[in-house]
């Protein structure tokens, strides 16, 4: 029984991990879409259509997650695996929500996105750049958790070029910078300074999440989960 688990279940896991990840990248393609309108035309049409795209890929993890569940049993070893791999599942779920109700914002053009939160000429490279960085950072967490490498490889240090806590590092630096420039604007008056602030932001949290994810999952590892060549040694 346990002989024809991994290379049957296994397989079932590993499509079920891809379609999760490939829906997370692209509604990361979305959200950085949705902000580049929004810089050019201000709130748009489209917005709806990219906020529904960010709905139905949400609704694509949380189907891949009842599969994930269903497939495996909680006591075999795959199964202690794949249970440490849900709560990171739930963490992209939140993440997801987030880039949704910041779209949605864009649509709306109701308190996230009001006229205060018109942005500067200026400041739009910066804030498209913070962008491109902060969806990075979604990407590397795909990347970071793509098959074999959850169910049978071991994760990065996390710090080197390229990783979802560089590209996190990345982000807070822009982020700042747009700060300073903001708050040192004498041709915006204070309350367009804290709406494009927050505005940035809500923007900046997006790679903090992607961390955070990260951060949780390795936990688990580290807290007992057992890599695939300690399990064959028995």
């Amino acid at each position: 029984m346990q002989t024809t688990e991994r290379p049957v279940a296994s397989r079932s896991i590993e499509s079920y991990l891809d379609t999760s990840l490939d829906a997370i990248a692209d509604a990361a393609a979305i959200f950085r879409e949705a902000v580049a309108v929004y810089l050019k035309a201000g709130p748009d049409g489209t917005c709806w259509r990219q906020a529904r795209g960010i709905s139905e890929h949400m609704r694509t993890v949380d189907e891949v997650q009842q599969r994930i569940e269903t497939t495996v049993l909680p006591q075999s070893v795959l199964g202690e695996r794949v249970q440490k791999m849900i709560d990171p599942l739930i963490g992209v779920s939140r993440l997801l929500k987030e880039m949704r109700r910041q779209v949605t914002g864009f649509a709306i053009e109701s308190g996230f996105s009001g006229p205060g939160r018109s942005v500067p000429a200026y400041l739009m490279p910066s804030v498209q750049e913070l962008t491109d960085e902060v969806c990075a950072a979604v990407e590397a967490l795909v990347e970071s958790h793509r098959p074999p490498i959850v169910l049978w490889g071991e994760l990065a240090s996390g710090e080197e070029e390229g990783s979802v806590s560089w590209h996190e590092a990345q982000a807070d630096r822009l982020s700042m910078e747009l700060l300073k420039k903001i708050f040192a604007d004498e041709a915006l008056e204070l309350k367009q300074k804290l709406s494009l602030a927050q505005f940035v932001e809500e923007i900046d949290r997006l790679a903090d999440q992607a961390e955070q994810i990260v951060s949780d999952f390795r936990g688990g590892r580290v807290a007992g989960l057992p890599t695939v060549h300690a399990r064959d040694s028995h």
